[in-house]
């Protein structure tokens, strides 16, 4: 080891405290990559091969996704990571390890989802991989990015160890029921982050889901990596069920429809969450009590429904009973007179965790995007909030967004989901006067040290506010206060204004002033990204005309 070398190690057991001073791992640190069938490009990930690899005995496998602005070598690399120490986490332990790119700050959503599952695809390819002990961690947006694979794939994934997350997904909580949790945060990290997790733990807790949550005393953001052989010790405690007799499975989207011997493929209500309690009984028995399903298919487990004639049952009536062929399924749908279900059997649809673009919701005549000061992209985004909570009116800005368009043509569900990246909470409702909207829009006009972007950030991001439900006119070259020289909201008139999640916990994306944590507001239980999800489908066309929301007077540098 050269001087370089040692003084490197040196240094980042002083900065980094507990972190073991870390050699290189005996085994074999690989770069792989895989072509993307999106875009025909290269793309790399990390692979750690232990010494105890020998060809023929499967390994576990743990999934590490790493943090926003970096990539798959940081957490194999970076000193802020111990510097190799989660290689030797995976040494010890004899597992498999692979940190595949999040393309670009995705939150591990979208193509950074799909990429995930071409990384597992092509790990599957090269070497053998235990499928009941494959799992899931990462730090900050790799934490979020851990929850919402494990919660909408829960028969995949044996356990997932989100750490410093900043969302828990509570709408899909009862998706860990058979999934063990660990989440584990620095207690001195931002409050933001804290609460992010509490609410899905909550939930979690709630239904009797096997889940863990620490908080490190005097640890920040950073803290939750700093014992990696702690981490990978939790996951390998637990091994997958791979063929469980009963299930209850949270369904958001079509998107994430699938797990185990049902697959959910049209939602009777877009917009609103649906979900499928599965039982088998007796190896010949199986009985469904879907929730706001208008289909689904089953696919008979044979280690399960072990008799060759199947009954199966729709909330409670007996709505088939026969065989079901190798290389069928059986359809169900909502009855005609919506008062039972109708079964038949069918070719199953292909179902690829690598598919890209097979969900199609709706057309989009041209392309939407957040250009302009009345951005295009921004006002679809409101409306759908105003219409998904009914509120008077709905107010939105790209503070720190990483999304991207809404293509022209047809529109996936996975464009909706990475149209609004990064923030997904609840959506929220509280009432104000329009004096006080006044006073907030004027507060979030650009400004030198608060309209700052970040080097992560997609174009179009700001603080600028975007309305749906009423219209404002801005001149900059007013003093602070008096810059909103025009509106039509009335001063004494309280309005009901619909929010993203995170503007009344976070306090730095719209501003508030001195209203920050002195709001009182209203819970909607309905995710930000459904509800862009449910407006789509509802409407079967995405198109936002700039109109006047907001406008400039004179120039905005």
């Amino acid at each position: 080891m050269s001087f370089r070398d040692v003084l490197l190690v040196v240094l980042t057991s002083v900065l980094l405290g507990p972190h073991p001073v870390c050699a290189q791992a005996p085994g074999k640190d690989l770069r792989l990559a895989y072509v993307s069938q999106i875009d025909a490009t290269e793309q790399p990930y990390r692979l750690y091969v232990p010494t105890v690899y020998d060809g023929r005995s499967p390994l576990p496998l743990i999934v590490a996704l790493h943090g926003t602005g970096q990539d798959e070598t940081t957490l194999f690399e970076a000193p802020k990571y111990g510097s190799g120490a989660i290689k030797m986490a995976a040494e010890k332990h004899g597992v498999l390890l692979v940190s595949p790119l999040g393309r670009g700050t995705t939150e591990f959503r979208g193509i950074g989802e799909n990429g995930i599952f071409c990384v597992l695809e092509d790990v599957r390819k090269r070497y053998r991989v235990a499928e009941d002990r494959i799992y899931v961690t990462g730090h900050s947006m790799g934490g979020s990015g851990s929850a919402y694979l494990a919660l909408h794939h829960p028969d995949l994934f044996a356990a997932a160890a989100p750490l410093a997350a900043p969302y828990s997904f509570p709408w899909l909580a009862r998706n860990a029921g058979k999934t063990p949790f660990l989440w584990i945060g620095g207690a001195d990290d931002l409050e933001f982050y804290l609460r992010g997790v509490d609410v899905g733990v909550e939930r979690m807790r709630k239904f009797g889901a096997p889940v863990k949550a620490e908080l490190l005393p005097g640890e920040g953001h950073y803290g939750p990596v700093k014992d990696f052989d702690r981490v990978f010790a939790w996951l390998l405690q637990h091994k997958l069920q791979i063929h469980p007799r009963e299930y209850f499975f949270e369904v958001d989207t079509p998107l994430h429809g699938r797990a185990w011997w049902t697959t959910v493929t049209k939602i009777a209500e877009p917009g609103k969450m649906a979900s499928i309690h599965a039982l088998a009984r007796n190896g010949n028995q199986a009985h469904f009590t879907p929730r706001n399903i208008a289909e689904f298919t089953f696919a008979p487990d044979p280690q399960v429904f072990t008799a060759a004639e199947i009954q199966v049952f729709g909330n409670g009536s007996k709505v088939f009973q026969g065989t079901i062929p190798d290389g069928r399924e059986l359809h169900l749908r909502v009855a005609a007179d919506a008062r039972g279900w109708e079964a038949m059997l069918r070719t199953p649809k292909m179902f690829r965790l690598t598919g890209w673009r097979e969900h199609p919701v709706a057309v989009a005549p041209k392309t939407l995007d957040m250009s302009g000061i009345e951005k295009p992209l921004a006002n679809w985004i409101v409306d759908a909030m105003r219409h998904a909570t009914g509120a008077d009116l709905a107010m939105y800005n790209a503070y720190a967004y990483r999304g991207l368009p809404i293509p022209e043509g047809t529109v996936d569900i996975v464009d909706l989901i990475q149209c609004s990246r990064p923030f997904e909470q609840y959506l929220v409702t509280v009432e104000m006067t329009g004096r006080d909207l006044v006073e907030i829009l004027d507060e979030n006009l650009p400004g030198v040290s608060k309209y700052r972007t970040d080097k992560n950030d997609s174009p179009g991001a700001g603080r600028l506010v975007q309305l749906s439900g009423a219209r404002y006119r801005f001149d900059l070259s007013r003093p602070p206060g008096r810059r909103i020289v025009e509106s039509d909201l009335v001063a004494d008139r309280i309005y009901t204004v619909a929010l993203e999640g995170h503007v009344v916990e976070r306090g730095h994306a719209i501003l508030l002033g001195h209203r920050f944590k002195r709001l009182d507001y209203r819970v909607t239980g309905i995710p930000f990204s459904l509800a862009l999800y449910g407006y789509a489908a509802r409407s079967g066309r995405i198109e936002a005309r700039v109109e006047g929301r907001v406008q400039a007077i004179g120039r905005m540098e």
